[in-house]
Parts: C-alpha cells; sequence; structure tokens
C-alpha cells in the first residue's frame, strides 16, 4: 500500500508518536516542561516577540503530549488498570492546563499582538485537555461536585481571556467556552456514543485497518440528517475522536514500517468525506460560523490528505513553522531524556556492554573489533569451537566467502582447518543467538557524555539572564514579565536581546572602554538565539563595481561608500584620482594543463583606488578626469558611518579588475542551465592563488602581484562541483547526481606528477571540500553526516567518518556536513551539521584519527526562516599563551547572529555592531568569516558586501570596525570569497567575486596590519619571484597589445618549497613609439 503523503509535519508527528508512544513518564515530562517554561519565563520581561515563541513553543508541545494521550486510552472492554502507567494522570494534566491559561491571563501586554497564539495553538490544547479528561478512566475523586468546582475554575480563566482579549474570537476557543459551560453543570455530560466506547482502539495496539467504528459506515449514521434533538457536543467531540483516530492510524503505520496493503489511504478517505457531509448536519448555536467548523476539520484531514480542500482565513505555513520547531525541540528532550533513563540504571547498562563486548571479542580476539555487524559460527572440528566472522575473513585457507547475507550454513573449502585446534573443517553454521543479540542490545548501549555536559552550561535554556547596566537601580520587577513599570526600564535597545547579554572572554579590556562595562556578573549568552520572524532589512541598491564612476575613457574608476542608514553629510575634502596613460595588463601565462585548453588573451584590467567622498556642488557631487577634462557626474556621497574610514584606508584600496571571459565562453559551450554557467570563486588559505571555476573550467590565479597572473586553465572533462586550492595542490570533483563521482587531485609544482583520482558513488552527495595547510590531505563532507579523508600522495583507500554513529550504524535522513574547515596551523579540523535547527559542531586533532562532537558550541537557528541559506562559516583559532581556542559559527538566516564560542566551556559572546559607533550594521547574513594567521584578527562580509575585522577577541566589548565595501549580496553565494593574506612588505584581506553576465573578476586587497612573527610567506609556485614585479604594458591607438617575442625569465629556487615551474613566460615591456 502507498504510505500516507509525506509532509514535514506529519514526519515530525511520526517521530513525537514513537518517542511518547506508551511512556511510563508522562506527567513527568509535563512537569519538566512547565518548570522549564517557568525558569525561561523570568528572564523574558521586554522581549515579546521571544516570549511569545516562548509560550506558543509550550502550548504546541503540551497539545502533542496530549493527543498522543487521547489515542492511548483504553476502551471500556479493556484492562484499565494495564493501561494507567501509560497515562498521564487526571490531576497533572488539569494543573497544567489551569497553569497554561494563567499564563496568557497575565500576559496580556506581551500576548495581545499574536492572534494565533489563542485561536488556534490555546484552543486546541484546551479542546485536547478537556476530552482527556472527562474520559480518564481514574479520577481522583468520585464526588461529581469536586469535578464541577474545577472544571468551574477553567470556565472561569477561559472567561478572564475573553475579557483581556476583546475582539472576535476564533471558532476553537468559542466552542472550549461551550465545553466548559457543560463540564461545569455536568462533569459526566460530554461521554462518547455508545459504539465508540466500547470499540475505539488504542496505540497499544494497531490502529490500522480502520476499525468498523471509525469506517464511514457508522460516521454517516452519527449525525443524521432528519435525526431527534441531540447534544451538537456530544456529536462534535465525537466526529473529532474520528479525526484525531484515522491520522493516528496513519502516523502509527509509518511509525512502524508496516509494509502490509491495508488500504489505509482510500479509507481514511472515506471516513473523512463521511465526517465533513455529516458537519452539514450538525445543529449549533447561531454564533458559531459552520464554515469554521468545516475548515478546523478540513486542516486536521490535511496532515494525512493533502487533496483536502483548504478552508483557512490563514495560511497553514505560519502555523506549522511554529509547531514543528516545536515538535522537533519536544524530539530532543525526549530522546536525551531516554539516554539518561539508560545510563542511570547502572546494573542494567553494565550488563548490556558486557554482553556486546564479548560477542565483539568473540568476533574479533584482536579487540580492533573491525566489524559493524560482529557474527559467530561454530565449525564442525572435533571441539566444535566458535569462530568469529572477522577471523574466518582473515585465515588464509578458509576462503570465506563475503557475500553470504541470509545464509546460515557456509561449506568451508577443502583441507580447511580450525583456527584453534588446527582440526580439519569443512562446514561453518552460524550462531543466529549471538547476532540477534548484538541487533537488539547494541542500539541500547548508549553514551550520555554529550547529554551530562550541556546539563551543566547555560545552553539548554532559550534566554540568557539580562546584564544589571551600571546606574540601572534594581525593581521589584525584575523578571517579571507583567511588571509595567519593569519592562520601562531599559536601553535604546532591548534589556535582554543578545546585544546586551553579550558576554566576555577572560582577558585585558581597553582601558578606554573600561568606564563602559557594568559592576556586575556577565552570563555567557546561550547558543538559542530568540526565533526572530521580522522582516530582513531592506537591501541596498546594488552597485556593480564595473559600472561604477569612470571617467570620459572609461577606464578611470572609483568606488565610493554606499550605506543609507543615516542622514547624509558631506566631508570636508575630496582627493582625484589620477590616471596614468601607462595601463596595468597582467599577461596570460600559456602553462601546461591537464588538457590542452587555449583562451583568448583576456581583456584589459583596470587598477582602481577607491577615493575620499568629495565635497557636493551646488547639491551634486563631480569628479574630474585629468585625461579629458570632462566632468562626469557621481553618486550621492557616503553617509556619516563612512567615517570610520580613514583616508589612509581608503587610499591603500585596490581593486583589480581582470577578464574572465573565456572563462565564461567555455561554460556557455559544455554546460547547460544557470548553475553551469556561474563563475564560482575559491581563495587558498596558505598560498595567493584564487579559483575562477566553472563545470567546465578551473583558472588558478596568482593574486600576490600588482595585477592578477593567470597560473594555469585546467579543463575539468566533466561536470565540477567542489574545487579548492593550497599552495601545492589543486583538488576538484567531478561528476553529476545520475554519475559516479571523481575527486581529482593535481600536483601544481611537479607537473610530471601524475593526478590522483579517487571514484566514489554520487550517493551520498558531496557538499564541502577544504585541503589540510599541511598539504596531506583533502576532506570531504557528504551528505548523511559522513566526513572522507583523502590522501594527497596516493590513493590509498580513504578513511571515511560517520558523524551519528554513535546513534545509528546507517545514516539515510541525517543532515549534511555543511563546512569543513583546517585551522591555520593545519592542526585542527571543524566540520559542521544542522540537525533540527541545532548547528553541531565536530572537531579532529592531528593526527585526524577520531573525532568528537563539541557538546558546548551547539547553536540553535530556527528552522523555516525566510532566507535561510544556513551555515556560512564554522572556523577554529588555536589559542595563543594564556587565551582560549575559540570557534566562530556564522549563518545567512534571520536569527543566527554570528558568535565566538570557547569550545572548552561554551562561553560565547555575540559579534553585533554598536549603533554609536555608525559602523553599520552587521546584521545575522554573513557571507564568509575568517581568522587572520594571528588569530587575534576576525574577519566578516556581510550581505551588504561591507567588511568588518574584529579585534579584542578574548575581552569584552568586541571591537568592531567596518573598513571596506565589496559587491552586495542577495543571497549566500559561490561566486564570492574572502582570506586573509600576506605579501611582501604587507598584510592584507582580500576580496574576490566574479561577475558570470559581464565574464569579469575583481580581486580587492585592504591593507591590514597584524602581528605575523613566525610566519611563512607564501610564495606562490606557479609564479616566479622575477615575475612578481610590476610589468605593464603600452597599447596602441586601436586597442591591440603588439606582440613581442616571449623571454623565458630566470627562476630561483623558492626557500621551503619545491622549485617553481619554469615554463611561466612573461612578456618584455617595451615602449611604443
Amino acid at each position: 500500500m502507498a504510505t500516507p503523503a509525506s509532509s514535514s509535519l506529519f514526519s515530525r508527528l511520526t517521530t513525537a508518536f514513537r518517542l511518547l508512544s506508551l511512556r511510563s513518564d508522562i506527567d513527568n515530562i509535563i512537569l519538566e516542561l512547565l518548570g522549564q517554561f517557568s525558569l525561561e519565563k523570568i528572564y523574558a520581561e521586554g522581549d515579546k516577540e521571544t516570549y511569545q515563541n516562548l509560550v506558543i513553543t509550550l502550548l504546541a508541545q503540551l497539545n502533542t503530549i496530549l493527543n498522543v494521550q487521547r489515542l492511548t486510552l483504553p476502551s471500556e472492554n479493556l484492562q484499565v488498570g494495564w493501561y494507567l502507567g501509560f497515562l498521564a494522570s487526571w490531576e497533572v494534566t488539569l494543573r497544567a492546563v489551569e497553569f497554561v491559561l494563567q499564563v496568557v491571563v497575565e500576559g496580556r501586554e506581551s500576548l495581545w499582538e499574536t492572534r494565533l497564539l489563542r485561536e488556534k495553538y490555546l484552543a486546541e490544547l484546551l479542546l485536547n485537555a478537556l476530552r482527556f479528561l472527562t474520559l480518564h478512566p481514574k479520577v481522583p475523586s468520585s464526588r461529581a461536585k469536586e469535578r464541577r468546582d474545577r472544571f468551574a475554575r477553567i470556565h472561569r480563566q477561559l472567561e478572564q481571556i475573553f475579557d483581556s482579549y476583546p475582539g472576535q474570537e476564533s471558532f476553537l476557543l468559542l466552542v472550549c467556552r461551550e465545553i466548559t459551560d457543560s463540564l461545569r453543570t455536568e462533569p459526566n455530560g460530554l461521554a462518547l456514543p455508545p459504539r465508540l466506547r466500547v470499540e475505539l482502539p488504542n496505540l497499544a495496539s494497531e490502529l490500522y485497518p480502520l476499525a468498523e467504528c471509525l469506517s464511514s459506515q457508522y460516521v454517516a449514521a452519527l449525525v443524521p440528517q432528519d435525526g431527534p434533538p441531540a447534544n451538537w457536543l456530544v456529536q462534535f467531540l465525537a466526529l473529532r475522536d474520528i479525526s484525531q483516530f484515522v491520522v493516528g492510524a496513519s502516523v502509527q503505520y509509518v511509525m512502524k514500517r508496516e509494509t502490509r496493503d491495508v488500504r489505509l489511504q482510500s479509507s481514511s478517505a472515506r471516513t473523512r468525506n463521511a465526517v465533513l457531509h455529516a458537519l452539514e448536519n450538525l445543529r449549533m448555536p447561531g454564533h458559531l460560523s459552520k464554515f469554521d467548523l468545516v475548515a478546523t476539520f478540513s486542516d486536521t484531514f490535511r496532515i494525512i490528505l493533502p487533496d483536502t480542500l483548504n478552508l483557512g482565513r490563514r495560511s497553514s505555513s505560519d502555523c506549522d513553522e511554529f509547531e514543528i520547531d516545536a515538535i522537533d525541540l519536544l524530539c530532543t528532550k525526549l530522546s536525551d531524556r531516554q539516554v539518561l533513563n539508560r545510563v542511570s540504571d547502572h546494573e542494567l547498562s553494565r550488563s548490556i556492554s558486557e554482553v556486546t563486548r564479548n560477542i565483539a571479542l568473540l568476533d574479533d580476539p584482536s579487540g580492533q573489533f573491525r566489524s559493524a555487524r560482529p557474527r559467530l559460527w561454530v565449525l564442525n572440528c572435533q571441539k566444535g569451537h566458535i569462530v568469529g566472522e572477522t577471523q574466518l575473513k582473515a585465515a588464509e585457507n578458509m576462503n570465506f566467502p563475503a557475500d553470504r547475507e541470509g545464509t546460515k550454513v557456509v561449506p568451508l573449502p577443502p583441507h580447511a582447518k580450525c583456527i584453534h585446534c588446527g582440526g580439519a573443517a569443512t562446514i561453518a553454521r552460524e550462531v543466529s543467538l549471538a547476532r540477534h543479540a548484538w541487533e537488539h542490545l547494541k542500539p541500547l548501549e548508549s553514551n550520555a557524555d554529550t547529554i551530562n555536559v550541556e546539563r551543566h552550561l547555560p545552553t539548554q535554556f532559550q534566554l540568557s539572564p539580562p546584564r544589571m547596566d551600571t546606574g540601572m537601580p534594581f525593581h521589584v520587577g525584575y523578571g517579571n514579565i507583567l511588571s509595567g513599570e519593569g519592562s520601562r526600564i531599559q536601553d535604546p535597545e532591548h534589556p535582554y536581546s543578545p546585544t546586551a547579554n553579550r558576554s566576555v572572554f577572560p582577558g585585558s579590556i581597553s582601558s578606554d572602554r573600561a568606564n563602559l562595562l557594568p559592576q556586575s556578573l556577565v552570563s555567557p549568552q546561550t547558543p538559542h538565539s530568540p526565533k526572530s520572524r521580522l522582516k530582513s532589512d531592506t537591501p541596498y541598491a546594488e552597485h556593480a563595481p564595473s559600472e561604477d564612476l569612470t571617467s570620459s575613457d572609461g577606464l578611470g574608476c572609483t568606488d565610493p561608500l554606499k550605506t543609507s542608514e543615516v542622514p547624509r553629510w558631506p566631508s570636508s575634502g575630496a582627493v582625484e584620482t589620477p590616471i596614468s596613460p601607462n595601463f596595468s595588463r597582467g599577461s596570460q601565462s600559456r602553462l601546461q594543463s591537464i588538457s590542452n585548453v587555449s583562451f583568448e588573451p583576456e581583456a584589459l584590467m583596470k587598477s582602481r583606488t577607491v577615493p575620499l567622498v568629495a565635497p557636493p556642488e551646488k547639491g551634486k557631487s563631480r569628479w574630474r578626469s585629468k585625461l579629458t577634462g570632462s566632468r562626469r557626474e557621481v553618486p550621492k556621497p557616503a553617509t556619516r558611518d563612512s567615517s570610520s574610514l580613514s583616508s589612509t584606508t581608503l587610499e591603500s584600496q585596490r581593486l583589480e579588475e581582470f577578464s574572465l571571459k573565456s572563462l565564461a565562453s567555455s561554460s556557455k559551450v559544455s554546460s547547460r542551465g544557470k548553475s553551469g554557467k556561474s563563475i564560482n570563486v575559491y581563495i587558498s588559505q596558505n598560498s595567493t592563488y584564487a579559483l575562477f571555476w566553472t563545470q567546465a573550467a578551473i583558472n588558478i590565479w596568482d593574486i600576490g602581484n600588482s595585477s592578477p597572473l593567470l597560473g594555469r586553465a585546467i579543463s575539468t572533462e566533466s561536470n565540477c562541483v567542489l574545487a579548492a586550492v593550497t599552495r601545492v595542490h589543486l583538488a576538484y570533483i567531478i561528476g553529476t547526481r545520475d554519475q559516479k563521482l571523481t575527486l581529482r587531485i593535481v600536483n601544481l609544482i611537479q607537473t610530471t606528477v601524475p593526478a590522483i583520482e579517487y571514484r566514489m558513488p554520487s550517493s551520498p552527495w558531496c557538499i564541502s571540500m577544504t585541503i589540510c595547510p599541511k598539504e596531506n590531505q583533502v576532506v570531504v563532507g557528504f551528505d548523511n553526516s559522513i566526513v572522507r579523508f583523502f590522501k594527497t600522495t596516493n590513493s590509498e583507500e580513504p578513511r571515511e567518518d560517520r558523524l551519528h554513529s554513535r546513534f545509528h550504524k546507517d545514516c539515510k535522513n541525517c543532515p549534511a556536513v555543511d563546512t569543513v574547515s583546517f585551522s591555520h596551523d593545519g592542526l585542527v579540523l571543524l566540520a559542521s551539521t544542522r540537525t533540527r535547527g541545532t548547528i553541531q559542531i565536530y572537531s579532529w586533532r592531528f593526527p585526524f584519527i577520531d573525532f568528537q562532537e563539541l557538546a558546548p558550541c551547539r547553536y540553535r537557528v530556527p528552522l523555516h526562516e525566510s532566507e535561510d541559506n544556513g551555515t556560512s562559516s564554522a572556523i577554529f583559532r588555536s589559542g595563543m599563551g594564556n587565551e582560549e581556542d575559540l570557534i566562530c559559527v556564522t549563518t545567512w538566516t534571520q536569527s543566527g547572529i554570528p558568535v565566538l564560542i570557547q569550545p572548552h566551556d561554551g562561553h560565547r559572546t555575540e559579534i553585533r555592531t554598536e549603533a554609536s559607533t555608525h559602523q553599520g550594521k552587521l546584521g545575522s547574513r554573513i557571507q564568509y568569516a575568517a581568522f587572520s594567521p594571528t588569530g587575534r584578527e576576525l574577519a566578516m562580509v556581510n550581505d551588504k558586501g561591507y567588511l568588518y575585522i574584529i579585534s579584542n577577541l578574548n575581552s569584552n566589548p568586541l571591537e568592531v570596525k567596518r573598513i571596506a565595501t565589496s559587491k552586495e549580496l542577495t543571497t549566500k553565494s559561490d561566486w564570492f570569497a574572502m582570506e586573509f593574506m600576506s605579501f611582501p612588505g604587507e598584510e592584507a584581506i582580500v576580496l574576490a567575486w566574479a561577475d558570470s553576465s559581464k565574464g569579469l573578476g575583481y580581486v580587492k586587497k585592504i591593507p591590514v596590519k597584524y602581528s605575523s612573527e613566525g610566519l611563512d610567506f607564501p610564495m606562490s609556485p606557479l609564479t616566479p619571484a622575477a615575475s612578481r614585479s610590476t610589468q605593464r604594458y603600452e597599447l596602441p591607438s586601436e586597442g591591440r597589445e603588439i606582440q613581442k617575442q616571449p623571454v623565458e625569465l630566470t627562476v630561483t629556487e623558492v626557500p621551503a618549497v619545491p622549485a617553481p615551474l619554469n615554463i611561466i613566460k612573461s612578456y618584455s615591456k617595451e615602449n611604443d613609439s
């Protein structure tokens, strides 16, 4: 049978049902959720949006639990006692409902704006809870008066909600009021119809195929068209029960991985049609809308039957986002709770470990445990020895077959000898009991180290404690969201926003800012940033570098700063850009490539110097070209925050423009689709190389010269999907999802060495790649949380690490490895994944044999946000002296603020710009981040193309400065890269990007000062030292270069690196008369 239609919400419900079905600790789970919310609530003052999300999360999680509880209730013909352990107690459920209602009543000022909270989440929770309470088989008191009083309290609280939130209320909330009004009069008046009372199944059995009482025939008779008057609430609740059981049957079918054809979808569709038809016959009070009634049931059935008509008055996508995030968080807590329960029973866990370890030792006595599924075999020697399958495969005289799936008896070759006694053996018979014991017990072995560490970190809470600012008096309403005056005592920005909560790293604090620090403790910031649903900032108008200001001849170009955050003001001076008649042009090297590819000579390069902003002349800013004297209008002057860029910095920022038309043309010929024609960019971490590549070709440019030089052009001969380069090696992966992938590693120094190739299946698909700065291996991240290590010196079998190996043997739906990166010293490797909105960091240390998850570095960024492009960087900085190691995590999301984390304790600092410094907004959409080689500086590029440098990384506050502008980005892009580089006599941050539509590449160097003691200058083997001098060519009037006889340059030996290629040719410079 075809399984129910898959959806995000349906898959989450399947996971939740699996974790919540038939549990004996439901009361404890509910109390834990309420206690967690109470601890979160005390720090929610002043942050309405975060508090609204907290309340919605609590309601959605409780509703999921009670939904499962409703399906667990036994029918009247079953023995109740056996089921009591799986049911939440009546008292805990009722008090949880009262607690939630009290939160909504008292939180009027914070929850007023979110109608969705009351109309959907609160109403659905009340309906499930009231139904569960009325049908509960074990009520504490048998006296009807006491139950009437308890329901009367709920009714009174519900009336207070109607009074506190005036206006048109939702249909479900009005029905809840009708139900509580009925229960406070007659607590037993809303019982099930007689047949449902006896025949309804529950989760202890199978809900599929649908029982007779859930069939369309019974539903049609439940609300007859011309029947006698009846209690409409009884009929409404019975129909709602039926719809819940129909959805629960499909969820359970998928949860149990059922394969039988029980025609569940067709029977569910017939029952749905009968329910919707019965609703038309329901006789409700006149103040309730029949349209809203049908829309409510259609939303329920659409979970499993997407073809159900959507009658909702609002989009269900917004509702699903909150609910999915809440269920994800609940499932994570339940999984952790399950692990802790197992390891807490020391006797049980020790017994399980001993059994599995003994089986593994029998399979492989060496203790290396090379088999993921050990199996034991009995030989028919005289003593009947038990031998492990690993031993049989390793024995030379056994020739044990590798593929014997399902085979329990294996004939051995003639003259086979027993491994233990040396006697003759002819057959091997499997010990099935050992295999079954392993398969059932091994998954129960749990490692709670990560969970235990997390319990002692502040990351278990979504809100961190506020910072007591200097001079702010302590208020009695502190931490209470209902305190009116307390909520007014706040900074210009939210007092408990991540900016205000920025934590500090141990270290020195600059004296000039010491007076700004509060005289109180500062608590570390949690990784769970509030779920921001706000609209993104309005992007600036895009200014392509090649279309900025030019003189009348189109060559002298400026790159003024562009921003619109504060009112404009004119600068005090202007600097004209001199334009020399001698234009810089990089000669195209004709190097031998893997496949001989000829490219046309590239077009003229343009070197630009960013000028200072000129004062306006009669309201318009102008500049004059020294060549022609013509004037050309420039855009409006930069805003006030551009004053943060010094004139020295502006003058030293050079933008190099060079042609990539040959690269673009090659992609147009051999590639299809927009992605195939785009030009990607990658900058080396340990050299001055930059890759500009498409699916069809790769160009390696040396950008260490005054003008970039093309060092090598390579045809990929297939579809290139990933590429990376270092000083010695180029690595790229070619292939498609329908074919095999091939990783090719090219030695750029020794051209006689053949390229090393690794072939692998296209599933799992490759996502990220990096090369070790020590040039020893290439690391590739794949789907399903797989990381593979490939040697650069030989083609031996790559090593594979499965990041989720401690959870399960085979990853099928696990997240991809979004990023892999080495530290500058090459001793630490980081990989990042994003699971259900939580970014997880894994680390390897030299020699990269094993890995571990850095649990303190978990960072929660909600999924399902618009413009969510995931993790953009996860990079490591080794600690120096007394400084701690640091990890920087950045994302391109709405709420994932860049953070610095100390991996050993989870201490973290959010990276933000202060409004008072006029540096512009760094934001949460980060394209790239990189540490300097010394580790004392950090650079970032955001979506506006602004380059920020962050210093004082181990102190608070961080020093964040905007030092340059580049290309504005609309999404996280592969055509933009950034890295620190060292050049002769200077250090710089290099920005590189490509414009595929124009066939142009751009490189911008921003000089910076950082201590580079002990760092080797990364010479470029592709470009000889002699060619590093600036080379210029004079062009004739018609714009064509005069061809000269090439002159071979003498190449000197470069220390500490292999000898550079001596086949690179440059052209002699001669004056054209």
